[in-house]
């Protein structure tokens, strides 16, 4: 049981051909899996590709075998942290709302605070919008988020970058401890370091996109 690539590609359009692939990874249940490489190289790209928020132009995602179809929305056993927080949450909706209707779509009901608390944040932040807390606080909140929708894998895409290290630490130690619960996750990262302190498994991709080496 694994969310897995097989030899999966993806042509960009209109790119001259551009390509990320084809290319195998793995992510394993209760284990923290790196995907490194330097910028441009395809990372986010092939964690789409595993999300079902973009369709292969070859090769097969399955998850837990089974198939992992694109559909423009992610697959009920994934969830996506991004590095661009302020684009991924609702600018309108409380924090602690945004928590709760992640979990409600997928059918579950969750204590908003004790995740907030998890991510190292005090409950009252869940009271604020999006605009009225820092970077920081809003991607640990987007992490209490992602983990409220009981993912079996979480994708996690480059979501330590531009933060300052309480923050990193805090969403690093959350990544650990929920590993150990048994969550699969994919740390997608550029950072090297980061990636060899909390990572089981890694694997790295050159900046063509092209070679991807365990």
């Amino acid at each position: 049981m694994s969310l897995v690539a097989r030899q999966v590609a993806y042509t960009y359009p209109g790119a001259n051909g551009a390509q990320v692939g084809p290319l195998d990874l793995e992510v394993r249940p209760g284990a923290v899996t790196a995907l490194v490489g330097p910028s441009g190289s395809g990372k986010s790209t092939l964690t789409r590709l595993l999300a079902g928020l973009l369709a292969a132009s070859a090769g097969e995602v399955r998850c837990d075998d089974e198939p992992v179809r694109a559909g423009g929305r992610l697959s009920g056993h994934t969830a996506l942290l991004t590095q661009h927080p302020l684009a991924a949450a609702d600018p309108r909706m409380r924090l602690g709302d945004a928590i709760q209707l992640a979990a409600r779509l997928r059918g579950r009901q969750v204590d908003a605070v004790a995740l907030a608390e998890e991510v190292g944040l005090d409950g009252s932040v869940l009271d604020r919008l999006p605009r009225e807390v820092s970077g920081g606080q809003l991607q640990r909140l987007l992490l209490a988020r992602a983990l409220a929708q009981g993912p079996r894998y979480l994708l996690a895409d480059e979501a330590t970058a531009h933060l300052d290290p309480i923050t990193s630490t805090a969403i690093a130690d959350a990544l650990r401890r929920r590993a150990a619960d048994g969550l699969g996750i994919l740390l997608v990262t550029h950072d090297h370091a980061l990636a060899a302190s909390l990572a089981e498994h890694r694997y790295a991709l050159d900046a063509g996109g092209r070679t991807l080496s365990a």
